[in-house]
């Protein structure tokens, strides 16, 4: 098998990992597996010869389809993230109202 097809190959895995780190909600290693895999894309792009473009446009087309499902991973993780931020700022300016009239009423 050709150095680039194992390259593709070590590519989906970590991309298969990067999956597996964002359900977990694991963001800071799904980063890094994003980060690594974009280096290994990269190297297996630059080994393709013409010998093997039918099998490397397989996996090619297999990362793309993973890719998506990471961006929508991630943008509902997002989106997610932001709900939460934004209950707790309602909570806490709650919490500072609660406050202000316990300390108006003991006055």
């Amino acid at each position: 098998m050709a150095q680039g097809i194992c390259l593709l190959d070590q590519a989906l895995d970590l991309a298969m990992q990067e999956m597996a780190a964002l359900e977990d909600g694991a963001y800071d290693k799904a980063v890094a597996l994003a980060e690594k895999r974009n280096e290994i894309t990269s190297m297996a792009w630059r080994m393709l010869d013409g010998d093997n473009v039918e099998e490397c446009r397989g996996h090619l087309l297999e990362l793309n389809r993973v890719q998506e499902h990471l961006t929508s991973l991630a943008t509902q993780a997002r989106d997610a993230l932001r709900q939460e931020l934004q209950r707790s700022r309602l909570e806490r300016q709650r919490m500072h109202g609660y406050h202000q009239a316990i300390g108006q009423a003991l006055q």
